[in-house]
């Protein structure tokens, strides 16, 4: 998870920071990721209840960091 939320902000960082309607289409990119990971995630995790609790906590807290940085770092210019 952590090395697909470094690869969406560098990708936000690189080709989209400072652009037309960057916060929308960083949201786009971030959304499509994180429906992918819990797909993913969803398939290859066994469906007990613990694994889901804990895959849905790392999802939220990851989400939030990363919107975070990113509203953070669009505020500032």
């Amino acid at each position: 998870m952590l090395i697909l939320n470094l690869m969406v902000y560098i990708i936000f960082k690189r080709y989209m920071y400072k652009k037309d309607d960057a916060a929308m289409k960083f949201l786009v990119v971030n959304i499509t990721k994180d429906v992918l990971w819990m797909a993913i995630s969803l398939m290859l995790i066994e469906k007990a209840r613990p694994n889901f609790i804990f895959l849905v906590v790392c999802f939220v807290i990851s989400s939030c960091l990363m919107y975070w940085s990113v509203i953070k770092l669009i505020n500032k210019s």
